[in-house]
């Protein structure tokens, strides 16, 4: 349990900069720390169960075989419809591709509606895990 309070703990803190980075049109970084605060939650759920050690940033197919009879199916189709997009976007919120032309970078493409979307998927995830994580498990920030 100290684990999933650990990731808990830093997952709530790039949730906090997220609204911060938005303010200061940073809007591939605050889609980027939406998609890390949503993987540590993700991991804080799955360190609650006793599965540790995943070290990927694409991790909802772990989350959803482990907690897909504990989680309606409703509720897991909003997590997955949230999740899936910010998983897609860790890499490209962060890295020129230089394979496109003209070359993608992130800090000059990205707009505030696409840091507002991410930051949309984050609180949702946030409304449904959070209190889950204090309710089955008693971990809590």
């Amino acid at each position: 349990m100290d684990i999933a309070k650990a990731f808990l703990i830093e997952a709530n803190n790039d949730y906090d900069v997220v609204s911060i980075l938005l303010e200061n049109e940073k809007f591939n970084l605050a889609t980027y720390h939406a998609q890390q605060a949503v993987e540590k939650l993700l991991k804080a759920c799955l360190a609650a169960q006793g599965k540790i050690g995943i070290y990927k940033h694409e991790i909802f197919s772990f989350f959803l075989k482990e907690f897909n009879k504990l989680i309606d199916d409703d509720t897991m189709q909003i997590l997955e419809d949230a999740v899936i997009p910010l998983e897609e976007s860790w890499s490209i919120s962060r890295y020129p591709d230089w394979t496109s032309d003209p070359i993608w970078v992130p800090s000059q493409r990205f707009t505030f509606e696409d840091g507002g979307i991410s930051e949309s998927r984050m609180n949702t995830v946030f409304d449904i895990l959070v209190p889950f994580l204090k309710i089955r498990y008693e971990i809590e920030v």
